[in-house]
């Protein structure tokens, strides 16, 4: 993508976490308005006990490889991507909390295009995609981080070293990949989601002819035997949801309702199949 043309996605999230994504990918990640790295770089000091942050003494890394000096993971030392973990933690729960933490890796959304795309070799069953774009997927995966962060006991790998991990397989084998992360101590599981179609919205936003709609394949396989633990498809047009939101608006509002495009309707998509994801592992 041209750099005079190049998108920024700033999305503020439940638990402060905002980023960037261009072509080139996510990146610019800040927690709290610092940034990723100065969190979760091994080796920095812990900040002193007299800054009262809000359960600043809460956030922790994994029961296995906790470095008490970062409240990180310690295999973030050997790895400049680090660890993401969101959702705070109270004082009295924290043992708990830290034996519960479950690490996902989520993959780059398999997509297909004109001139290449994102293969889905970890999707069971297979499905078909019909053309979309890297943009749209780049765009679904900021939706999918975003969703994952509004809840707690996940310890995830950043996009860096996600993206580095598919880069050094084959044909970005998303299996191999998966395998490569697990075999590091990075996952348990892996998210693995297939932007199958988008249908664009026909008309203007406040009286579109046709609503959009979206087609998306989610699932979390175990990388270690390959098991797919849960999986679902979702696949709906905008209408319903949107009469709802326009009787609101009309109602508390006195304002029209703005329909979607398909990209932005992929978010409802993401939001409603990673809840469901997160109800499996409850």
């Amino acid at each position: 993508m041209n750099r005079s043309l190049r998108v920024l996605l700033a999305l503020s999230l439940v638990s402060g976490c905002t980023f960037n994504w261009d072509s080139s990918g996510i990146r610019d990640v800040k927690v709290a308005n610092r940034p990723a790295a100065e969190i979760a770089a091994g080796g920095e000091p812990a900040p002193p006990p007299s800054a009262p942050t809000a359960d600043a003494a809460t956030n922790a890394g994994s029961s296995s490889n906790v470095d008490s000096s970062t409240n990180t993971d310690s295999d973030a030392n050997s790895d400049s991507g680090g660890w993401w973990i969101f959702g705070k933690k109270k004082d009295d729960k924290l043992e708990e909390e830290k034996t519960n933490l479950i690490r996902i890796a989520i993959l780059p959304v398999a997509w297909r295009g004109d001139s290449g795309g994102q293969p889905c070799d970890l999707c069971s069953p297979p499905v078909e995609m019909k053309p979309t774009s890297e943009h749209s997927a780049r765009l679904a995966a900021g939706f999918i981080y975003e969703a994952i962060a509004r809840h707690p006991r996940f310890l995830f790998p950043t996009p860096e070293t996600v993206d580095q991990a598919m880069r050094a397989t084959a044909d970005h084998s998303q299996r191999a990949a998966a395998s490569s992360l697990a075999a590091s101590g990075r996952a348990d599981y892996v998210v693995v989601v297939a932007l199958i179609e988008l249908r664009q919205r026909v008309g203007p936003d406040d009286h579109p002819e046709k609503a959009a709609g979206v087609a998306m394949f989610a699932s979390l396989v175990d990388p270690k035997s390959g098991k797919v633990v849960w999986s679902d498809t979702f696949d709906q047009d905008e209408s319903g949801r949107g009469m709802v939101l326009g009787t609101y608006d009309t109602v508390m509002n006195d304002r029209p309702v703005r329909w979607s495009t398909a990209e932005g309707y992929s978010e409802q998509a993401v939001d409603e199949l990673i809840d469901d994801l997160v109800d499996e592992l409850d």
